[in-house]
This record gives C-alpha cells, sequence and structure tokens, in this order.
C-alpha cells in the first residue's frame, strides 16, 4: 500500500500506488541522489505517480532502508543468471581485446591500408550505436532470453571466423569479409548487451548500480586478461588459435546459458512504447549527454595513449602496463560505486562528481598546455591513469540508473519493455561516444598534440556534468510534477505486489524477500 505521511510524502508499501503530495523533505531528489524531471514546467499534474520496480522501499516513518545486497539472500536462479552473466561478459570482453594486438598486422599483410583497418575497428561501434535502441525497443518481441543467448553465441561465432580470415585471399575480398564479419559482430554484441541490462534490471531491481558493477568487475578483468592469453596462444602456432579457443569459449557460454537461464518472459506485450517516449525527457539527454562524454574518453585513450606514454622514454612492456591502469581501477571501484549508488541512493550526485573530477585527471595527462606548471612526468601520469579509471567508472556505473529514474518520472511502466528501452539507450550512447572518440582524438592529436585533445576531453567531462548539475537545480522543485506517458497502466506496480494472474511479464526471478512480500 502507499500512505501519505503528515508532510504530503510518499510512503510506499508492497507495490501498489497512489497520487500523493511530495515535499522536498521527503523526495529523494533533496540531496540530488536521483533525477529531475523533463519538460514538467509549468505542468500541474493530479494523476497517479507509478512506482517502478528499482525505486526504493520506504518505511512508515517514510525514510530509505534498502536491504543491503547479499548473494546468500538470493534465489538459485538468481545465483545462476550472475554466473552466466559475468561468464559471458569476461568472455566476450576477451574476444574484443584481442582483435587489436593481432589483426592490423595480418591485415597488412593482405594489402589493407591502415586507415582501412582503423575503419574496420570503428564500424563495430557505428553498428552498435544504430541497432542498440531497435533491439531495446523490440526485446520483448523478439523475445528477451533468445536475444541474449543468439547474441552471446554469434558474437563468438563471429570471432571465430576472424580467425578464419587468415585464409581469405587479400585485398578487396578480404576487407569486405572483414566488414561483414565486424558488423555482424557488432550487431550480436548490441543484442546481448541491451539484453543483460534490461534482465539485471528486471532480477535486481533494488541494486541495479550494484550489479552492474560487478559485472563491469568482470568486463575489465577480460579486457586486461584478453590480450595476454591472446598473446601465449599466438606464440603457439599464430594467427588463428587465439580467435578459435576465445570465441569457441564465448560460444559455448552461449549455448550453456540457453540451458541454465531461467525463462524470462511469460507473454508478449501487446502495448508499445518507444525510446522517442523516454527522449523527450531533458533529464535523460544530460545523463546520456555524461555517457557520451565518458565513452569518448575512454576510446580516446586507446587510440592515442600509447604514442603518448612512448614519449616518456620508457618501452614496450611498461607502456603495456600503464594501459592496464584505467581499466583496472575501473573494474576494481565499479562495485564500490555501484553500492554506495544504490545503498546510499546517491546517483546524479556521483555521476556529476565523476565527470568533474576525471577532468582534473584529464588536464594533468596531458598535461594541459592551459596549466604550463605541470610536468611531464612519469609519476604524475601514473596519478592521472589512476585517476581517470576510478571517476570514469564512478560517472558510468550509476548512469544506467539515471536514466532508470527518468523513465520512471516520465510514467513508463517497469517492466522488461522499459527496461529494454533504457539500455538500448545507454549502449546505444555509449557506442556513439566509442564511435567518434578514436576518429576526432586522434585528429585532433595530429593537429594540435596530445595535450590538446586531453584538454578537449576534460571540456567536455565539465561541460556535460555542470549541465546535469544546473538542470537538477534548476528543476529541484518541480519533481512532484508528474505527466504519464501511458494511457493505461498496470493495476500493480511492483512484482511484488501483484499475483501470478495479474502479472502480464514474469522474469521468473523470486528471492526470499519477493516471496515474504507477496505473502503480505
Amino acid at each position: 500500500m502507499i500512505s501519505a505521511d503528515k508532510d504530503g510524502g510518499l510512503n510506499l508499501q508492497y507495490g501498489t500506488y497512489q497520487q500523493v503530495g511530495t515535499s522536498d523533505d521527503c523526495h529523494p531528489l533533496g540531496n540530488l541522489s536521483t533525477a529531475a524531471t523533463p519538460g514538467w514546467e509549468g505542468e500541474e499534474c493530479d494523476r497517479q505517480i507509478l512506482s517502478s520496480e528499482y525505486s526504493k522501499y520506504r518505511d512508515e516513518a517514510g525514510s530509505s532502508n534498502p536491504r543491503p545486497f547479499s548473494l546468500c539472500e538470493i534465489s538459485r536462479d538468481k545465483k545462476v543468471l550472475l554466473l552466466m552473466m559475468a561468464i559471458c561478459n569476461f568472455c566476450a570482453a576477451a574476444n574484443f581485446s584481442i582483435l587489436g594486438p593481432f589483426f592490423p598486422e595480418e591485415a597488412n599483410k593482405k594489402g589493407t591500408s591502415q586507415t582501412v583497418v582503423g575503419l574496420i575497428f570503428g564500424v563495430f561501434e557505428l553498428i552498435s550505436f544504430l541497432v542498440s535502441p531497435i533491439f531495446g525497443n523490440y526485446m520483448t518481441k523478439i523475445g528477451t532470453k533468445f536475444l541474449f543467448v543468439a547474441g552471446v553465441s554469434v558474437s563468438g561465432v563471429c570471432t571465430i571466423l576472424f580467425g578464419v580470415l587468415i585464409y581469405s585471399p587479400g585485398g578487396y575480398q578480404f576487407i569486405l569479409l572483414s566488414f561483414l564479419c565486424r558488423s555482424l559482430e557488432a550487431l550480436a554484441s548490441a543484442a546481448f548487451i541491451t539484453a543483460s541490462y534490461a534482465i539485471l534490471t528486471d532480477a535486481f531491481p533494488k541494486h541495479i548500480a550494484t550489479v552492474v558493477g560487478y559485472l563491469e568487475l568482470f568486463t575489465g578483468v577480460g579486457m586486461m586478461v584478453g590480450p595476454a592469453i591472446g598473446g601465449g596462444l599466438y606464440s603457439l602456432t599464430g594467427y588463428g588459435l587465439p580467435f578459435y579457443v576465445l570465441g569457441g569459449a564465448l560460444t559455448a557460454a552461449g549455448a550453456i546459458s540457453f540451458f541454465f537461464l531461467p525463462t524470462l518472459d511469460s507473454a508478449h506485450r501487446t502495448l508499445s512504447v518507444s525510446v522517442l517516449q523516454l527522449l523527450k525527457s531533458s533529464f535523460v539527454w544530460c545523463v546520456a549527454g555524461c555517457i557520451v562524454s565518458g565513452s569518448y574518453t575512454i576510446s580516446y585513450m586507446e587510440a592515442t595513449l600509447a604514442n603518448h606514454l612512448h614519449k616518456l622514454g620508457i618501452g614496450t612492456v611498461p607502456v603495456s602496463l600503464m594501459f592496464l591502469i584505467p581499466p583496472a581501477l575501473y573494474g576494481i571501484t565499479s562495485p564500490i560505486w555501484g553500492w554506495i549508488s544504490d545503498s546510499k541512493n546517491y546517483v546524479v550526485s556521483l555521476v556529476v562528481a565523476g565527470a568533474l573530477l576525471a577532468s582534473i585527471f584529464f588536464f594533468t595527462l596531458g598535461p594541459s598546455p592551459i596549466f604550463p606548471f605541470l610536468p611531464f612526468s612519469l609519476w604524475l601520469v601514473s596519478v592521472s591513469l589512476a585517476g581517470v579509471g576510478i571517476f570514469l567508472s564512478c560517472l558510468m556505473i550509476p548512469s544506467f540508473t539515471a536514466i532508470l529514474v527518468g523513465a520512471e518520472r516520465l510514467g513508463m511502466e517497469d517492466n522488461l519493455e522499459t527496461f529494454g528501452i533504457v539500455s538500448g539507450l545507454f549502449n546505444s550512447c555509449y557506442s556513439f561516444g566509442a564511435f567518434i572518440g578514436p576518429i576526432s582524438g586522434s585528429a585532433l592529436v595530429d593537429a594540435a598534440g596530445f595535450g590538446w585533445g586531453s584538454t578537449v576531453c576534460a571540456g567536455l567531462l565539465i561541460l556535460s556534468g555542470l549541465v546535469l548539475l544546473v538542470f537538477v537545480t534548476v528543476n529541484r522543485n518541480k519533481f512532484g510534477k508528474v505527466k504519464t506517458l501511458l494511457p493505461a497502466q498496470r493495476k500493480f506496480s511492483f512484482r511484488r505486489g501483484r499475483g501470478s494472474a495479474d502479472t502480464e511479464m514474469s522474469s521468473g526471478f523470486v528471492d526470499k524477500e519477493e516471496t515474504e512480500m507477496c505473502s503480505l
């Protein structure tokens, strides 16, 4: 039930909802901890407030008191889900990271220029940027579990095909086959990443950022060990073996997930919403800008950092070790930021702080010509890389939750369809930044140098962070004015508050706490 306290606050219990007033004292955005409500200026709405699955429970006193995330408290199905997601993320990251060390050399032997090789790499992010919102929009029509399993399996097969490309004739035939394999891999990767975020959101509604943080840890480990595993296999038999082994492992993970993942969809929805409705939110646009800025800076470093580090006079091995600093700290700190976001309910605060603090370390990474007193030294570059990894994690991990909050404030329903749309938009924004980062960043470095390139990265982070901060501050007193996009809503908002007969879409995940709540 939901009851209103004497100040007009929202007390949410057991997953039903009704319209009540709000006050700054009880609203979670009172300390910038959740998202702003976009596009509601001047609109007074007395409609029902849809409380989503990722909303926090409130006790009788109206205070947020979510139960801490614990593997011991979740059901066996959810443990299996986390294990399969972790394995698939690890294998996918390892597969992605082995292409860089080995493919360019073989492509050059086939008569492919370095420019074309760059386009082969870049088409991955371009395709992902274009198709992720489509997958998110039609995920429940296609089937969430099918989209995940097929995406993982096809991605593994494409990695194997990259190993087979060594037997292809050179020239345009090799180029066309490379573009085809890379495009198919991008489609598959966008499918399973979009589905995975939506599945996790539905299965862990109160611990979204924490779970995403743990998976980012496995992704970071995969990115780090992938080149090492690939290098060892490459030294044994040559080009093909790394792709066969790691691609086969990812394909096997996809096949295993088909048999072990619980059923995710009980029915296909007839009511359709669109990513265009989500883009009506000004707040979502602000968060999207932060995501694009974050992924832009990450991909900028991947394309330009090596040559910058060589100017320090260090060898290839130290350069390789320094390359590991940002992803290692990004992965290690991801669960920490996720826990803070979920347990303390700081979402927007972390996104803004991550953007602004990461910008400081991009200024020192160059170092920026704006600050000529900064030395170009090994210790400062090392500290800068550490700060970039830590605070980009602070920016990226809560940003998915922030978009979910924007969807909730628009009145979008808390089901897999909405989660798929949010996941598709998040992946699309990340891919867009990752696509333009290497292209524009490399051109900027060639024209003005690494120092100015890192300064531009810092400027983008500051701009996106300040825009989000200003938007939330300006609209702080208008967050209680909700406009519902959907003409008809479900009788119950939470899975915990409705019986199986009322369930239009069930994830199949039930833990101890949910069982107790349903019995009430």
